[in-house]
């Protein structure tokens, strides 16, 4: 797997792969380093042992000189002579040893020091000669003077190698410590940038989210890499789309089932126009000859009335039910409120049911799509004419709330609804209807299409008394020029 694969078009299970493969290198790097490090410290401490045994087997030759001069024991000569034997077998031991440029020198000359130490030794002592001379003699003092070049020789190689294992111990501690902390850092930093990139989209995503299910559908801006998260949004982008799409089919049908609820009222609205041309053509017909001028056009023109009232009633009829854009626009309450209630009056005059229209003038505009909020007052007017049955009356007001909203709303004298249905009213496919009457989408459409406005909606109701409902939506605060 590449580097770049950190940074490029990788999936998340891909870089989590990567990041526990460099891990699990670093670590093996890193305990490669310290076992290789803990070596050759432990081969410098067993070079330091040797050296300090070496220094030790000069010191103690070195006594046994000095007992020589002052003729102490015939067998300082002997054991002089083993000591040098013994450094002799040190220097040869610790010579592979010394890998530095600095400890070959130092080494060099301490084994040239005892080299001449040792000639001048074996000629002062041949034969016991130096049992006999007398102290202060020329041998005496070179004797000294070399075992003290010796001696400091050997101190030079005992203080380096000192240095050389404390030199390791703080390139084990670098490696323990420091370098450990910095490739850390660095990989917490790429962990964070990594985890930050993942968040910030899924922050993204819960956003849209939230909108969608406010109503308001915005597609995520795919970022970064793409991976499982990219995929899941163009998956929520999708899924959004198809959401909207079917909201509107659902509208659609929801509007169709509603022109079916009234169709008897739009019938009997569109059957009296035609009556009154039915009526004025066949008296027209009758007696044409022996009307006069004024009052053939008095007839004509009621027939066009006739005829403009019919087709307004149809033209309303296919303004609502025609599947339209969600496009919203600046729209005065009463425009919609009045257009609204014209579809259904009729249906309410032949049930008995009073329509009172208590609509403010002059109120501030809205913006939003007019067929939804058609909608939305349509299904609540429908609602409450179905529960009030036969005979009763439906309160249409609308007012200015306040400076920020219109409210509107829908008032019956009906039988009013269940404490215990209260909280469900807008849940998708509740009803209290009998099965095949209802299909529990009315009240969850209206409340998507408030909700999707920027607007929400309330209910009160008491049972035996009546219903309730209230369409806050909120003012245009922008142009106030309206379409409407």
């Amino acid at each position: 797997m590449k580097i770049s694969c950190f940074f490029s078009a990788c999936t998340i299970r891909q870089r989590l792969i990567f990041i526990n493969s460099m891990t699990i290198v670093f670590v093996f790097v890193l305990i490669s380093i310290y076992t290789f490090q803990l070596i050759t410290v432990e081969n410098n401490l067993v070079t330091m042992e040797r050296v300090d045994d070496l220094f030790s087997s000069i010191l103690g030759l070195r006594r046994y000189e000095k007992n020589i001069m002052l003729k102490l024991d015939e067998d300082n000569v002997a054991k002089a002579t083993q000591s040098i034997s013994i450094i002799e077998m040190y220097l040869n031991s610790l010579k592979p040893e010394i890998m530095t440029e600095e400890g070959n020198r130092l080494f060099i000359r301490l084994e040239k020091d005892f080299n001449r130490y040792e000639t001048t030794f074996n000629r002062w002592c041949s034969g016991g000669g130096c049992l006999e001379q007398l102290p202060g003699s020329a041998d005496f003092r070179l004797i000294r003077q070399q075992g003290q070049e010796l001696v400091e020789s050997a101190v030079e190689l005992a203080r380096l190698n000192r240095k050389t294992i404390s030199g390791r111990f703080k390139t084990i501690l670098f490696w323990l410590t420091f370098l450990p902390a910095i490739v850390f850092s660095v990989g917490v930093l790429l962990f964070f940038s990594q985890v930050k990139n993942i968040l910030d989209r899924l922050g993204s995503l819960k956003k849209a989210t939230k909108s969608l299910a406010a109503g308001k559908f915005k597609p995520v801006v795919i970022t970064g890499s793409p991976d499982e998260i990219t995929q899941l949004i163009l998956n929520f982008n999708q899924m959004g789309v198809e959401l909207e799409e079917k909201q509107e089919q659902l509208i659609q049908s929801k509007k169709m089932a509603s022109i079916g609820t009234f169709s008897s009222g739009i019938a009997h609205e569109i059957n009296n126009p035609l009556n009154n041309i039915s009526l004025s053509t066949d008296t027209l017909l009758e007696e044409i000859d022996t009307m006069g001028m004024e009052e053939r056009k008095e007839i004509l023109d009621d027939i066009m009335a006739q005829t403009e009232r019919a087709s307004k009633i149809v033209r309303n009829l296919l303004d609502f039910s025609r599947a339209q854009s969600a496009e919203m626009q600046v729209l005065y309450i009463d425009y919609i409120l009045h257009t609204t209630m014209d579809l259904i009056s009729n249906e309410l005059q032949i049930h008995q049911i009073e329509l009172v229209k208590k609509i403010a003038d002059r109120m501030p505009q809205i913006n939003g799509g007019l067929q939804q909020l058609q909608q939305v007052f349509l299904n609540l007017v429908i609602n409450a004419e179905q529960a009030i049955g036969e005979s009763g009356e439906i309160i249409v007001k609308s007012y200015v709330f306040d400076d920020n909203y219109i409210r509107t709303d829908i008032i019956d004298n009906g039988p009013g609804i269940i404490q215990e249905n209260m909280e469900q009213i807008f849940d998708p496919f509740f009803t209290t209807k009998e099965a095949g009457k209802g299909t529990g989408l009315g009240l969850s459409i209206v409340y998507g299409i408030v909700k999707k406005h920027g607007g929400y909606i309330e209910v009160a109701s008491v049972e035996g008394k009546g219903t309730t409902f209230s369409v806050y939506l909120p003012t245009y605060q922008g142009n106030k020029k309206g379409t409407n």
